[in-house]
């Protein structure tokens, strides 16, 4: 029989993932319509995580990268990196930096150039081995969260964008689907995705063909899945279950990145790639944006444009 000190030890060092196994929130058929979308290859992240880390996600050649990254890091940062760790889950690597560079900046710190200059001297590497920045956003509410910088691989064609995936992965009516893509889509040549409050997501003006490509990005990263969808006018709005945009955790915010990623790879599917983004919150406060709730605000929003495939 097990002492009380034991037990209380059980308690307060449970591993995170002994917890029951979360049910499926997609069906049979999602899971099989999965296949015909697969990871992007061409699109990954830095994330400015927390006050002191270094994020690569989605970089499945990230050991090209890792050593430059280091290095830049070394040069540019007053002080020495902290550790390491490789992110399994979503093909990245983690650098946690000693000091706080994306923290409140104090005499120990260093002065906020070198924040400035680490986050370019990054940027340099990223660019001198072929990705370029397409957005910088931040996905989260919470204080601590900084930007995330979204890369494209430059010069990839968009048919070999995504993994690629053995023959008989393609189901039948999945390749019917692909055929039928532009037909379906109709003469739509832009349309606006919103990221709002907490847990929503607006897509407005775009073809009824990129509704079900969102839906299963969304499920296929977020893994509490959809509360509830709905149309009204031109707007489908997806509810989450949880708090994507107000993230807490390595491994909720991972799952959020991952998500986006996701969304653009399925667009850029259907011959739509991001034209822009807008934080039309970052114009100044008045009295009356005090009035409105804080869930409603917008996140992040997206104006993707259709371009021609080669």
């Amino acid at each position: 029989m097990s002492s009380l000190a034991e037990v209380v030890a059980q308690i307060m060092f449970k591993k995170s993932n002994s917890a029951p196994p979360k049910p499926p929130t997609q069906t049979r058929q999602q899971l099989q319509q999965q296949k015909q979308y697969p990871l992007s290859t061409t699109i990954c992240c830095l994330s400015l995580h927390d006050t002191d880390k270094i994020r690569l996600i989605n970089a499945p050649r990230s050991q090209s990268l890792i050593s430059p990254l280091r290095q830049a890091i070394v040069n540019t940062w007053n002080q020495s990196i902290k550790h390491e760790t490789t992110l399994e889950q979503c093909d990245g690597y983690e650098f946690k930096l000693k000091g706080k560079p994306w923290g409140p900046q104090s005499p120990k710190a260093g002065p906020p150039v070198a924040s400035t200059n680490l986050v370019l001297a990054l940027s340099k590497v990223m660019e001198q081995a072929g990705w370029s920045l397409i957005i910088a956003s931040n996905v989260s509410h919470i204080r601590e969260e900084k930007d995330s910088l979204f890369f494209e691989r430059v010069g990839d064609p968009l048919l070999s964008s995504s993994r690629e995936r053995e023959p008989d992965e393609m189901t039948l009516i999945g390749d019917f689907e692909h055929r039928d893509r532009k037909n379906k889509e109709g003469g739509v040549g832009s349309f606006v995705v919103e990221l709002l409050g907490y847990d929503t997501i607006h897509v407005t003006e775009a073809p009824a063909a990129i509704i079900d490509p969102l839906r299963l990005a969304i499920l296929k990263h977020w893994t509490q899945g959809i509360e509830k969808e709905g149309s009204k006018g031109s707007t489908h709005e997806f509810t989450l279950t949880g708090c994507p945009f107000r993230t807490w955790g390595s491994e909720t915010s991972i799952e959020t990145v991952m998500m986006m990623i996701q969304m653009w790879e399925n667009m850029r599917q259907f011959g739509f790639k991001l034209d822009e983004s807008v934080d039309r919150n970052a114009v100044g406060k008045t009295k009356q944006d005090k009035k409105v709730k804080v869930e409603k605000q917008v996140v992040d929003s997206w104006v993707l444009q259709r371009f021609e495939q080669m």
